[in-house]
């Protein structure tokens, strides 16, 4: 069983993160370098491409690795020397995640509240289940779940207890966009609440969209920004254009590295000349003939990172 939470002390305090100059290395590599980082309460977001540092910080966070260098308080909390008062106050929900098949998700749940020894279980579990709407399938096995479903229920062991501070990995990784779109409803959901510091880290950008309000990205274990998702997004404001041009054109441009290529629309209207699309692009104006865009958040992050397309950042292998 991968997902794991400990059993909160019972307060209604709040547990802000903060990384001072946190570096970690793995023998002559670093992994994360010099990053100052405060998560307050609510839903923040990091994001970052596979192999740009996000696990080995999240490892941090839940005190399964040390810094090489730096601190990092939750709460009032030092990582190094307050190891197991930091975990009280954790859930933790992995990328990858193991559960018993042969289990129903109620006894799933039961199970690890006994793991976590807390009290009153019949109530933890139930409150568990309707945060994650699941009470519907609290009988069914584990193993006749989608993925979707088995995500909430790791989310929903992640809330035994009630933790103050929720840390989330890459959790819509592999599940269709309907499912995609119904657990960061339920993240999105959770934030609103209040009180609770829920940390998602993903590489994917519609994951932190419409759930985050503030967010950081990590590129090759350096922090690049960290503010609200409308601060990221207007980095590209002004750099952002829809040019109606051929794909000749478009990737001499791009190869030479003037562009950025968000998107190509084929143009389906009749009107188009052979290999003429609309091409989204990023970076200087390519023609008087492109016209401005209204940036998004892809396109501010895009930019910062310095993709060179989105079908290429979205198949980079993990580093």
């Amino acid at each position: 069983m991968a997902s794991f939470s400990v059993a909160a002390p019972s307060t209604s305090n709040q547990f802000p993160i903060t990384l001072t100059n946190v570096s970690r290395k793995y023998g002559k590599k670093w992994a994360l370098k010099d990053v100052s980082l405060t998560i307050e309460p609510g839903v923040f977001g990091l994001l970052g491409r596979n192999g740009a540092g996000k696990t080995t910080l999240l490892n941090m966070l839940a005190t399964l690795l040390e810094p090489t260098s730096g601190t990092i308080t939750i709460g009032p909390y030092e990582s190094r020397r307050q190891r197991w008062q930091i975990r009280s106050l954790l859930g933790f929900l992995p990328q990858e995640q193991g559960f018993y098949p042969q289990l129903t998700v109620r006894e799933t749940l039961r199970y690890m509240a006994e793991l976590q020894g807390l009290t009153r279980i019949s109530t933890h579990v139930d409150e568990a289940l309707e945060a994650v709407n699941l009470r519907d399938r609290a009988r069914s096995r584990v193993g006749s779940l989608s993925g979707g479903m088995r995500r909430r229920l790791g989310l929903a062991v992640a809330l035994l207890g009630k933790p103050p501070v929720i840390i989330v990995d890459e959790p819509t990784t592999g599940l269709d966009p309907v499912e995609q779109q119904r657990f960061r409803m339920l993240l999105g959901t959770l934030g609103a609440q209040g009180g609770q510091t829920i940390l998602l880290s993903t590489h994917i950008v519609g994951d932190v969209a419409t759930v985050a309000g503030r967010l950081a990205v990590l590129e090759k274990g350096q922090l690049l920004f960290q503010g609200s998702v409308s601060e990221l997004a207007q980095l590209a404001r002004g750099k952002c254009w829809l040019w109606r041009t051929t794909l000749e054109q478009v990737n001499a441009l791009r190869q030479s590295g003037q562009l950025l290529v968000a998107s190509l629309t084929p143009i389906t209207d009749g009107s188009a000349a052979p290999n003429e699309v609309i091409a989204r692009v990023e970076g200087p104006r390519p023609s008087p003939f492109a016209i401005p865009a209204e940036p998004t958040l892809e396109d501010g992050y895009f930019l910062l990172i310095g993709a060179t397309t989105l079908y290429e950042e979205q198949h980079v292998s993990e580093g």
